[in-house]
């Protein structure tokens, strides 16, 4: 996913998975460890990276947080809440996105770590419209466009609209 920021197919803060830099190093420093020590950024710099972070990702982070599996690590289920909220906020597929091969990668993610989430997709609705869906839901606003999702060339089959809203 953080390849996917970097090469710029997602906004520019979610290379830093809109987490504090001393945490996002630690991150990286567990799944990449053969990458050594790395230097931090000037915080100037890294502050102003953090300032593009939507309210949405936040708020993602949180509703994940709250539906984490009780067996899996906390400190895991918060990356990978991070990670999936900054994913969220791309204009692809989530699986794409999150530099993943396929849904089915996102939804064993998903089932591991956010069990209670998980098992609420009954309706096998795509993972990104589904976290929107639910986040709405929880903030009590009537829907959530996912970002580019408009542009996809699914949106007919995720959004479907009666005539009169199509104009």
């Amino acid at each position: 996913m953080i390849r996917s920021a970097q090469d710029g197919d997602l906004p520019l803060f979610a290379w830093t998975l809109g987490l504090p830099q001393r945490t996002l190093l630690e991150v990286v420093k567990y799944c990449f460890p053969e990458l050594g020590p790395l230097k931090l950024m000037p915080g100037k710099q890294y502050k102003a990276i953090l300032q593009s972070v939507p309210a949405e990702h936040g708020e993602l982070v949180a509703m994940l947080f709250a539906n984490r599996s009780p067996h899996e690590s906390m400190q895991h289920a918060d990356w990978l809440a991070h990670c999936i909220a900054a994913a969220a906020m791309g204009s692809r597929h989530l699986w794409q996105d999150m530099g993943l091969g396929e849904r089915a990668a996102v939804s064993a993610l998903l089932q591991r770590y956010f069990e209670p989430l998980y098992r609420r997709n009954t309706g096998e609705i795509k993972w990104k419209r589904f976290l929107f869906a639910e986040l709405a839901s929880l903030l009590g606003k009537e829907a959530l466009q996912p970002p580019g999702c408009a542009q996809c060339p699914q949106f007919p089959v995720c959004f479907p609209l009666s005539g009169s809203e199509r104009t």
